[in-house]
Formats: structure tokens, sequence, C-alpha cells
């Protein structure tokens, strides 16, 4: 194997191996040289052809690699073009040229770039010339008056009728007529003085129930074997009249209390008071818990709700009971 020095990056290496390296003792031996270079004519030949498509390639890449994508103008600006950047591609330039100490950057006076301007603007169709530079668009000489405007609209708008007011003291203080109850507004509405709408509707809806509850009641009778179906309706209301002469009115659906069962609830309400109040009687002084404090106010309010009752049932004469 032969080892080659690189001093300038441009020597040629392919051609290294083209001629065999001869030795002291080939010297002597010129015949036999001669018949092995017959023999070898073929291997030869084979070399050669790979040595010229060599060339072919290194010479197409060389023209390849001439080409450098920035070129320097004269004025010191650098074109970038669209070639290929293929100069000193792999190993770099051989001697790197060092710049002298008083070529520093001033101002001014960096690296400047601009870019190559290739593109062609396509042909279209025929545009309309552009109009000439000195020729000016005549404006209208009708600018409009906006105080004149404003004048005329402020005349012809309708002024607002101030809000009707009243004085009520000596120095002047005024305050609105309206909702103040010296107009009458209310006697002057449509339905001033009639009966509302709703109480109309619950009057009708008490009479249907009412209907309804006297049905039940002629029905029931009817199947228990009491009243028949030929009584009439005056004897009903002549019923009705004697039982709320006797006592209290009738009201459908409910039922009056009698005496004996007010007394029966009121022996046991009597009773129940008598147990809360020995248990809320036997309670210990010191309430230093939240369990107590929150027993003590239950067993009061549950009192106070046992006299409330107690009184309701010894003060009120007639208490009804739903059937239902």
């Amino acid at each position: 194997m032969s080892l080659v020095y690189i001093t300038h990056h441009n020597e040629n290496i392919f051609n290294v191996e083209r001629e065999p390296e001869k030795s002291q003792d080939a010297k002597g031996r010129a015949p036999q040289a001669q018949a092995q270079a017959t023999q070898d004519y073929g291997k030869h030949n084979t070399e050669e052809m790979a040595a010229r498509y060599a060339k072919e390639l290194r010479d197409r890449l060389n023209v390849e690699y001439k080409k450098h994508s920035v070129v320097m103008l004269k004025d010191g600006v650098r074109l970038l073009t669209d070639a290929k950047k293929s100069h000193h591609r792999t190993m770099g330039c051989a001697n790197v040229p060092l710049d002298p100490p008083c070529a520093f950057l001033r101002k001014n006076q960096g690296v400047k770039w601009r870019r190559e301007n290739l593109h062609v603007c396509p042909k279209g169709a025929h545009m309309p010339p552009l109009p000439e530079c000195g020729k000016k668009e005549k404006k209208s000489d009708m600018v409009p008056n906006f105080v004149l405007r404003n004048i005329r609209c402020a005349r012809s708008t309708v002024r607002c009728p101030p809000p009707p007011r009243y004085v009520d003291t000596p120095c002047g203080t005024r305050q609105n007529l309206l909702n103040s109850g010296l107009v009458p507004q209310y006697v002057c509405r449509k339905d001033f003085g009639q009966v509302p709408v709703y109480i109309h509707k619950t009057k009708k809806m008490l009479t249907e129930a009412h209907d309804v509850c006297c049905k039940e009641q002629r029905r029931l009778a009817e199947l228990c074997g009491g009243l028949k179906a030929s009584k009439s309706l005056s004897a009903q209301k002549l019923q009705q009249s004697q039982a709320a002469k006797s006592g209290p009115p009738d009201m459908p659906g409910m039922r009056v209390m009698d005496q004996a069962e007010r007394n029966e609830l009121l022996v046991g309400l009597r009773a129940h008071l008598n147990e809360m109040t020995k248990s809320y009687q036997s309670m210990s002084l010191l309430i230093d818990s939240e369990n107590k404090r929150q027993r003590k106010g239950k067993l009061e309010s549950d009192l106070r709700q046992l006299e409330q009752d107690i009184l309701l049932l010894e003060t009120s004469p007639i208490i009804y009971v739903s059937l239902y």
C-alpha cells in the first residue's frame, strides 16, 4: 500500500496504482516481464477503462465545483445566486488567508448581501393605461354645512313637555304631581270599582266543588238506604237551614268536632305536657355540652307548641275536622 502526501489539495490520486512498482530483481528479467505483460493485457485494459471513467467523473465534478453561489461585485456587495456552492467542499483551503491587524471591521464596512432578482413577470392581457400624474379628480363644491343643518333640526324638533309638578313649601321645593296622591289616577281606570277576575274564578271553582260534594253525598245516601232519589232539593235545603239555626254552618268536606272528642284531646295533651315538663325539670343545671343545649332547646319548643294547642282547644268554640 502506498501513502500519498497531499500538499496543495490538487493531486491526482487516481493514477497512483496505474503503473505497478518495479523492484531491482525485475531489471534482469526482461523476457519474463514481456511474457507476463502479454498475459496481463486484459487486466491492464480493465484498469485503463476504470481510469478513464474516473477521469471523466472527476472532470464533471470539477466543472460543478467551480460554480459559486456567492459573487463579489465591484461595489463590495455580495450577490447571492441559485448556483450550488462547492468550493473547497470537503477539506477546505490549504492555507487559510489571515487578515492584517489593520483590517479590523469598521463602520459601514460589514458584509452586504443582495438577493439576485431572476423573477420575470408573465405577459398578461391588455391593461388600460394609467391616468396622468398631473391630473387630479375634481371634488364637489357642495360641502355639507353641519351648523345650518343642526339649527334646522333644532327648530323642527317638538319640545318635550315638562312633567307636572307642585310646590309644597314657601321656598319653592318642587315635587312630581304624579303618584303623589293629589291627582285621582285609579278612579279614572276602566276596571275601577269592579270585582277582580280572580275572585270570579275562585267563586266559580268553589261552587263546582260544592256541587260535586253534594252529588257524592246523595249517591252515598242512596247506597246506604237512607235518602231516596225521589227527595227534592227543597227538602235538603230545609234540613240545611234547620242545621244552620241549631248549630254552626256546614262546610264542604269538613265536620264539626264534638265535645267528647275535644275533651279526649285535651286530656291527652295535658298528660303529654306533664311528662315533658317533668323531663325538662329533671335536666342538669350545668349545660356544658352541645347535646345538652340542643335537647333543652327542643324541649322548650315542644312545650311551647303544646301550650298553644291546649289554648286553641279551650278557647275555640267551633273546630272543623277534615273528612278526608
